[in-house]
């Protein structure tokens, strides 16, 4: 299986419920899991999560996030492709196999190793899965996904995004195959 890092992390603002925030990140990594296997984010004090305690990716240039300044918090949780797996189910649910296969590439910097995309916070709190097309003005679920080699990335982004005909995929990768 490829060693890949996936962190969800999504800013609390001052006039935000952190709780909601925290269900709205915990939705999109938990959305299909059992009650026993699910995974609960942390809550970390500050805009910035990443700190000596958590160990994560994301940094104060965030390009998304316009508003430091009123980010009291931020809910947050970092794990490997087995925190994907709700994500998977979505995009096949809401059928945005293509438009998340855009956004996921899109995403991938110019090491070809790591992606960053971002989820609209409301529909992640709803249970649901929107890739938005600007800047959210109350933020988003931030989705990270880091992997050793390029190749890697292409291979977990076959896996959640397949090639499709007419909506439907081609075919499909299990997780037991990355």
């Amino acid at each position: 299986m490829i060693n890949a890092k996936v962190t969800f992390f999504a800013p609390v603002y001052t006039t935000e419920d952190p709780e909601k925030v925290r269900t709205a990140v915990s939705n999109m990594v938990n959305f299909g899991r059992p009650k026993t296997e699910e995974v609960r984010p942390e809550l970390i004090i500050g805009a910035n999560p990443k700190s000596e305690e958590k160990e994560t990716t994301c940094d104060d240039t965030n390009p998304f996030i316009s508003d430091a300044e009123n980010i009291k918090q931020t809910a947050a949780v970092s794990g490997d492709l087995k925190l994907l797996t709700g994500v998977h189910y979505l995009i096949r649910k809401e059928e945005i196999i293509d438009t998340a296969n855009t956004a996921l590439k899109n995403g991938i910097d110019e090491s070809g190793c790591k992606t960053f995309v971002a989820l609209n916070k409301q529909a992640a709190f709803m249970k649901h899965i929107s890739f938005p097309a600007d800047i959210e003005s109350l933020g988003a679920v931030f989705l990270e996904i880091e992997t050793e080699t390029p190749d890697e990335l292409l291979r977990i982004i076959d896996w959640l995004t397949p090639p499709t005909k007419e909506g439907v995929p081609v075919y499909e990768l299990k997780m037991s195959e990355l």
